[in-house]
């Protein structure tokens, strides 16, 4: 393999963002806690910063972070509310052909998505004042950093943990924002199970929302049952927002066109709108999606630890069985030729091999430039993989985790007919 040459270069920051140089902020929690900012990356993984004892990518601004927390909503605001890689981008396109006169392929023609529909800690609260008429606004906030207005309406939307996790790997090696071109799955894999990622931990996230999921002004969707039925999420989107749109969805041939364009092949041809191509090592921002695409790269003893954290988390909540077939490591999948030709469209990208030599990582202030973007695949690398039931002798598990994991494995043992396939394709829309 070709030497890597690297070259550094100080990060662009004008003076009213200059981070601190404290590296251990108080938790935002505490009283102590003091507006403190820095970037950085550790090794083997995605360049972050630290905002207030919060972890936000790189690019963010302290400023515009915390302006988003006081926003001041309007009654007829809408806001797209998710964990990254859950389908956001996907809503967003759904309400900004609802919430306008254009609908169909050319909706938004010429303009970026992250323009007319902002995410608000990114752009900053005064950009989104200056939007002029119903804003679609879009967050990533967990429910505490939330700005709250008991007229306006919010859509939150989930996806299973392992599915996610595995889009926002991609995710995090395609933008060049976080320098992790060649990142590691398996590196990936820890810092998701942790705290110290972008916008949090999915876990944290998620049960902060929970008890809220059935509040009068929200929406909430799951990314499994909207691909198995875009039509009724449509249908429903349109319900919850009302007015016009309510209208749009009884039509059917206005609802049949935002159906058409809400596609994932429809997406793939406009993929400039959904972000700026330049900050992408490849020129694709819709990656595949779906149900099950984890299986390819989790190993079966990264597979039963999320399941533990997963019983541990949520066992005894409202999501303890939302994902049963999902995250289920045996499930026999029944392949139609339909589906045979979608898996050959969509095929899954092959696991890294690590790299023989280790790549310089930036410090403090610091960010590494890899020249040569050369990198080797190696099939040694894809996971070892196994058709046993889980081994639960070998976890030490709560008893709440025990139950999920039993349903699991019971599941699994009876369902030689599921074709789980056949929620395994559809559009991967982004989050960021």
């Amino acid at each position: 393999m070709a030497p890597l040459s690297t070259r550094s270069r100080r990060l662009c920051l004008t003076d009213s963002e200059l981070p601190s140089t404290e590296r251990n902020p108080s938790p935002p929690c505490s009283p102590e806690v003091q507006e403190t900012a820095f970037v950085f990356q550790e090794p083997g993984l995605p360049k972050q910063s630290r905002i207030d004892g919060e972890i936000w990518p790189p690019i963010f601004k302290p400023a515009f972070v915390r302006s988003a927390k006081k926003l001041k909503l309007r009654d007829d605001d809408v806001l797209v509310c998710t964990y990254p890689k859950c389908g956001t981008t996907w809503i967003q396109h759904i309400c900004s052909q609802l919430m306008s006169d254009n609908y169909g392929p050319n909706v938004g023609h010429g303009k970026e998505l992250c323009v007319t529909s902002p995410m608000i800690e990114r752009m900053g609260a005064k950009f989104a004042e200056n939007l002029e008429g119903r804003r679609l606004l879009k967050t990533h906030f967990a429910w505490h950093n939330l700005p709250k207005n008991s007229n306006a309406k919010y859509i939150f939307a989930v996806r299973n943990p392992k599915d996610c996790l595995t889009s926002y790997f991609f995710h995090n090696r395609n933008f060049k924002i976080y320098d992790f071109e060649y990142g590691q799955f398996s590196d990936f894999f820890e810092l998701f199970l942790g705290e110290n990622i972008a916008f949090g931990n999915y876990f944290n996230h998620l049960l902060s929302w929970l008890p809220h999921i059935s509040d009068e002004n929200v929406l909430f969707l799951k990314y499994e049952d909207m691909f198995a039925d875009l039509r009724e999420a449509v249908i429903k989107i349109g319900h919850f927002l009302g007015g016009k749109a309510a209208e749009m969805v009884n039509n059917e041939e206005i609802l049949q066109r935002i159906i058409d364009s809400s596609t994932l092949s429809s997406m793939k041809k406009d993929q400039w709108r959904w972000f700026p191509e330049n900050n992408l090592h490849q020129n694709t921002f819709i990656r595949k999606g779906g149900s099950r695409d984890w299986k390819n790269y989790f190993t079966r003893e990264q597979s039963d630890r999320l399941d533990a954290i997963f019983g541990e988390q949520l066992g005894g909540t409202v999501a303890e069985n939302w994902w049963i077939e999902e995250m289920a490591w045996d499930v026999e999948e029944e392949i139609s030729e339909d589906e045979g030709i979608q898996m050959e469209i969509f095929e899954a990208d092959p696991e890294p091999s690590r790299l023989e030599s280790s790549i310089p990582h930036s410090t403090l202030y610091e960010e590494s430039i890899v020249s040569n973007k050369e990198s080797s695949y190696s099939n040694s690398s894809t996971p070892t993989r196994h058709d046993s039931l889980l081994d639960m002798d070998r976890l030490n598990i709560p008893s709440s985790a025990e139950l999920w994991r039993a349903r699991l494995s019971s599941l699994s043992s009876q369902s030689s007919g599921i074709a789980s396939l056949s929620s395994s394709l559809c559009s991967s829309i982004y989050s960021l």
